[in-house]
């Protein structure tokens, strides 16, 4: 059996030994100007109207076509985890998260109503610095950011950063 590579190498150089145009008799300048006067003359503006009704489609009568419009997206509304819960019971996760059970339970297990704060309310506290912190860790990072591609912008921000401590 003869292998499929051999047999088309082979079929390509029985191919390629025939004769080629550059072996052939050139053309007469009298055949050239005779089948260049029965060819069609070339005229551009025929060509291009001919390529714009081919890139035209034709109009569908079933289909309206509007003027281009464009749309801006509203941003949308963000929930706090806060909202979630009903009023009281934030504070009280709160109290669970932010405060260790020692604070909780031995420390700080009554409270004098006049003088001291609840527990409720420190947890509260708590839970905005932490807050505070994170969002002005997010505002420094994004001056940053800004610092490479505008300095000026980044300083203003870093000084109303400044400003709010």
């Amino acid at each position: 059996m003869v292998p499929r590579t051999a047999v088309l190498i082979a079929t390509l150089m029985l191919a390629t030994s025939g004769t080629f145009a550059r072996d052939a008799p050139p053309v007469s300048t009298d055949a050239q100007e005779h089948l260049a006067a029965t060819l069609p003359k070339y005229d551009r503006k025929a060509a291009e109207a001919a390529r714009k009704a081919a890139e035209t489609p034709e109009p569908d009568p079933d289909v309206i076509v509007l003027p281009g419009m464009t749309v801006i997206e509203r941003q949308q509304m963000q929930m706090k985890e806060e909202d979630l819960y009903r009023h009281g019971y934030f504070d009280d996760k709160l109290v669970n998260e932010e405060l260790s059970d020692f604070d909780r339970n031995f420390l700080n297990r009554f409270r004098i109503p006049i003088i001291g704060i609840s527990n409720r309310q420190r947890a509260r506290e708590k839970y905005l610095e932490r807050k505070n912190r994170e969002f002005r860790e997010h505002v420094k990072d994004i001056a940053n950011v800004l610092q490479t591609t505008n300095p000026a912008e980044a300083k203003r921000l870093r000084e109303a950063l400044y400003r709010l401590e």
